[in-house]
């Protein structure tokens, strides 16, 4: 009877380690943490748009000593603000217009503005390269936003029909290539106004 109780011994002492040995249940709340991860996806833009416009000068009167005009360019976001961007410019009985013209839907973007005087331009002068976000690629203009001008008897000239703002081009969609536009100032003894700036295209 002595001899059994060792035997017993030793076979609880086996059942004892297997249960020791095995791996414990995971706790429900000790699930790993996944991190998610993020893909850095470039924002693509739009390259930028610029323009270039050489400007001549035209028929100057004979006792016009100098004729300065400041220039900017009007880009557009959206073709349907091609003329609420330059509101400005647009003239009449009813000012601006006998309808009124709409805020722009979109932005306008406005170049810095450009000054010079056309009885020193002769076969033309570029106002360099102007440049918009490339968002602005609606079209654009040139806008004369002022003029100034001035006797040989170094009087003002007054009564200048466009002195404040006139369109002086207006491209439609993305700007290509080189643009030309002439100015010239005509007068008149016939009319309401004096003298006229007047544009024209190439």
């Amino acid at each position: 009877m002595r001899r059994g109780i060792p035997a017993l011994v030793v076979a609880l002492s086996l059942v004892l380690a297997g249960c020791a040995g095995l791996a414990p249940e995971a706790s429900p709340t000790n699930t790993p943490t996944v991190t998610p991860t993020t893909t850095n996806t470039p924002t693509a833009t739009s390259a930028p748009v610029d323009v270039e416009y050489v400007v001549r000068a035209g028929a100057i009167p004979d006792d016009v000593r100098s004729v300065t005009v400041t220039l900017q360019v009007v880009f557009v976001e959206r073709s349907e603000d091609m003329g609420p961007c330059w509101r400005e410019t647009f003239t009449g009985p009813y000012k601006p217009t006998p309808t009124p013209i709409a805020p722009p839907v979109g932005d306008c973007h406005r170049s810095e503005s450009v000054t010079l005087d056309l009885t020193e331009v002769d076969d033309g002068r570029s106002l360099g390269r102007i440049t918009a976000p490339g968002r602005f690629d609606a079209g654009h203009a040139l806008i004369v936003t002022n003029v100034t001008a001035t006797h040989r008897n170094g009087t003002a000239v007054t009564g200048i029909r466009g002195a404040s703002g006139k369109r002086a081009a207006v491209v439609s969609g993305r700007p290509a290539g080189r643009h030309r536009v002439t100015l010239a100032l005509e007068s008149y003894t016939d009319r309401d106004y004096d003298h006229w700036l007047v544009a024209s295209t190439e």
